[in-house]
């Protein structure tokens, strides 16, 4: 590459729209996304739409970015949900950036708006071919999601939680809904485990519009009736009690609860990504997931993932009324399969030290430095 070539990469400027000030995992995303463009080297400017009224917390970099002119930009990258897109005929290069967890979102009318751009990218494997099955038929990219690599080279003090002091933990973190399957979590567990096993259970979730009082007292609701189903035992109070996180907690926090933990499980029907099982990858918790989506795509040798069968999607009515219908498909793990994985790391932990070391080297793939670079080149791409 000449030194003219390599002067035009680097002029290149960046319009990023995105729901980076929202306190949500997208917002999370999508904050790694402006870092990692920034460490490449792009002149990338951010300006945010707000999706949700929890305010995140912004890292100073973006708002130093925040404050920099957009006239000029070059390329316009819309990381937003895709009914909201539209094309501007003032930059040479409209990107679409969102996420989807089904097989397809035909129902929803996105691929029209989609289409409209020059460019979509989108997170995982499963979502290139969702996005083709739906109608989707300009160029589509795979951007994975980028991570702050350091901080899995930090050390973090354990969060103090009652009854767990030498207990194996299975912990998750994930919201409280349908998608999540926190169901087939807590079922796996209690089958796989006696009580009188040293290993404990332990939930952090939350629900959007409910105080941590309520989703606390919802979940126990949802534990207590599992157990009861189940029938292993005539009273619940012979049941290990399910350990639960329903306050809010910081990034630091996060980091904190995967220092405590020592298998991170997430049931997923289905995940773009899933920043919490990632994260736990990269802090050597050997996650066990569903095969699916961004999971599939990143897991590798740094933990397990549980098969599942194909079903329509049922029962996500707390969303858009065309997203989520029966008309796409998501997995529904096998629940003996996580139960078989669960008492493997349980009983294995010495032999799977080598998975935890590889944990770290897949997620060093998706550092902010690699993920900038790919971005880089797919902006000077044509």
């Amino acid at each position: 590459m000449g030194k003219n070539q390599k002067a035009a990469r680097k002029v290149m400027k960046v319009l990023y729209v995105g729901c980076y000030r929202d306190g949500t995992g997208w917002g999370n995303a999508a904050i790694d996304y402006i870092l990692s463009m920034d460490q490449a080297g792009i002149d990338v400017v951010p300006r945010p739409l707000r999706l949700d009224k929890t305010n995140g917390y912004v890292p100073k970099r973006i708002e130093e970015l925040e404050k920099k002119d957009s006239s000029g930009a070059d390329v316009c990258i819309q990381h937003v949900l895709p009914h909201l897109m539209e094309y501007n005929p003032n930059f040479k290069k409209n990107i679409a950036l969102y996420a989807t967890e089904t097989t397809n979102f035909k129902d929803s009318g996105w691929a029209r708006n989609i289409n409209m751009l020059d460019e979509a990218w989108v997170i995982n494997n499963q979502m290139f071919h969702a996005s083709k099955d739906s109608g989707v038929d300009i160029p589509i990219k795979v951007v994975p999601h980028a991570t702050d690599f350091s901080k899995f080279e930090r050390s973090y003090e354990k969060i103090n939680i009652p009854n767990v002091e030498d207990n194996f933990v299975f912990y998750t973190i994930a919201d409280l809904n349908r998608r999540k399957n926190l169901e087939a979590l807590i079922k796996a567990f209690h089958m796989e485990f006696e009580p009188d096993e040293p290993a404990s259970l332990l939930i952090k979730t939350s629900q959007y519009g409910l105080t941590p009082d309520e989703t606390a007292r919802k979940l126990r609701d949802v534990s207590n009736a599992i157990k009861i189903g189940l029938k292993k035992f005539s009273s619940l109070e012979d049941y290990k009690e399910d350990l639960m996180i329903t306050d809010y907690l910081s990034s630091e926090d996060i980091n904190r609860l995967h220092a405590t933990g020592d298998c991170f499980v997430i049931p997923s029907h289905g995940e773009a990504w899933c920043i919490p099982a990632f994260d736990a990858m990269g802090f050597g918790k050997t996650p066990i997931c569903t095969n699916i989506g961004g999971m599939k795509d990143f897991i590798g040798n740094g933990g397990f993932l549980v098969e599942g069968n194909m079903e329509p999607v049922f029962g996500m009515t707390r969303t858009f009324k065309r997203l989520f219908t029966c008309n796409e498909d998501w997995c529904s793990v096998s629940v003996r399969g996580l139960m078989e994985a669960m008492r493997h790391v349980y009983e294995n932990q010495e032999k799977l030290k080598n998975m935890k070391s590889e944990g770290l080297s897949q997620a060093y793939k998706y550092s902010y430095s690699k993920i900038g670079n790919l971005i880089k080149d797919l902006l000077h791409a044509n």
